[in-house]
């Protein structure tokens, strides 16, 4: 029993010699602050206009010359958001099919079998449900230069059929 109130006496003891410890601790206020805005809207403008579909048409293709580097169609792509921003906000290039050429997974298919179509941003293939980051200028805009080629099933038995083709995707832009 006496061993039993010494020890309590000791760790009581204890307990206000680390509370005397806490107690001169020096504390500092942190305020933190900003400011939120709606992030403004932003409209992507291809050959057509703002917020229109981008149309890329290829016309006449042979289909013994289609070797992924023939029948390069440019174009570009401008985003607007204006300057609320900031400036060189971090840009994301995205597009989305679930349409993907068995035989090159950087490429959309078409509706013809054997034929897709690859896109590219500065000479680097953008393979579908995969990006490509970029910068916006610091008047809230980026011009975004791209190009689209067409491209075949390497396998010599996939004969491809002569007639009109499509695909389709869609392009994203994500910023903060």
């Amino acid at each position: 029993m006496f061993i039993q109130s010494f020890k309590n006496r000791v760790l009581g003891l204890l307990g206000g010699v680390a509370l005397l410890t806490l107690s001169t601790a020096q504390a500092v206020e942190v305020n933190f602050s900003g400011n939120l805005i709606e992030n403004p809207p932003c409209d992507v403008a291809g050959p057509d206009g703002p917020n229109q579909p981008i149309k890329i048409d290829f016309g006449e293709v042979g289909i013994t010359k289609i070797d992924g580097v023939n029948y390069q169609q440019d174009f570009t792509l401008t985003l607007t958001c204006g300057p609320e921003l900031g400036d060189e906000i971090p840009l994301y290039l995205q597009y989305q099919s679930v349409f993907i050429a068995d035989y090159d997974n950087k490429a959309l298919s078409t509706d013809v079998t054997g034929l897709a179509i690859r896109l590219y941003h500065n000479g680097a293939v953008i393979g579908p449900n995969t990006g490509s980051p970029m910068k916006m200028s610091s008047n809230g805009t980026a011009t975004l230069p791209l190009y689209a080629v067409p491209v075949r099933d390497p396998d010599p038995s996939v004969f491809l059929q002569e007639g009109p083709f499509t695909a389709s995707a869609t392009v994203q832009m994500l910023y903060p």
